[in-house]
């Protein structure tokens, strides 16, 4: 076998080139938490494009995610957006933050993250469906008018603007006022 040098170092000068090349690049990571990317971020998710990254962005400066699936809350993102892009996503501190609380309802008790409740009760700003769903009275429908009614409004002012829910009464109301709070 005969070594030929001038080969020999092409090669070895190309590999160095990339090399170099590979270090100065910046690899965004294959997870995205939704609550701290760039919209340069948002951007490489599947279905996601200016406009929906500054939606998505908007959405989170208003309501922080609880969860990869409150973003089928942000306009113009359904589930099938959501389904080509859930496994690149994720809500962080979620898992490893959550600290249970128990809220007495009636004869019932009741345990929530604290992540959406605020001594012993359920933040209506930030609760997501199933946590809302805890409440006495509220259902999915309910659940989600709660969320879409904060959404359209930027977030209840007071608890007792949850009476101007479709739904939620005086009666109801009544039930809710003592679980409740906004921030």
């Amino acid at each position: 076998m005969l070594l030929q040098p001038k080969f020999y170092t092409q090669q070895s000068n190309q590999s160095n080139a990339v090399a170099s090349e590979s270090d100065t690049r910046q690899y965004i990571s294959a997870i995205i938490d939704l609550n701290k990317a760039t919209t340069e971020e948002l951007e490489t998710l599947p279905g996601i494009g200016p406009s929906k990254a500054r939606a998505i962005i908007e959405y989170r400066e208003k309501m922080p995610f609880t969860k990869p699936e409150d973003i089928m809350n942000v306009p113009g993102i359904g589930q099938k957006t959501y389904e080509k892009m859930k496994d690149r996503i994720k809500v962080e501190g979620k898992e490893t933050n959550t600290q249970i609380v128990t809220a007495n309802v009636g004869n019932a008790n009741i345990a929530v993250g604290t992540s959406n409740v605020q001594s012993g009760k359920i933040n209506i700003n930030t609760a997501d469906s199933e946590t809302l769903q805890e409440l006495p009275n509220i259902g999915p429908a309910k659940a989600k008018a709660i969320i879409d009614y904060r959404n359209q409004n930027g977030g209840f002012k007071s608890i007792d603007e949850i009476k101007n829910v479709k739904g939620i009464g005086d009666k109801t109301f009544e039930q809710l006022k003592d679980l409740i709070c906004i921030d």
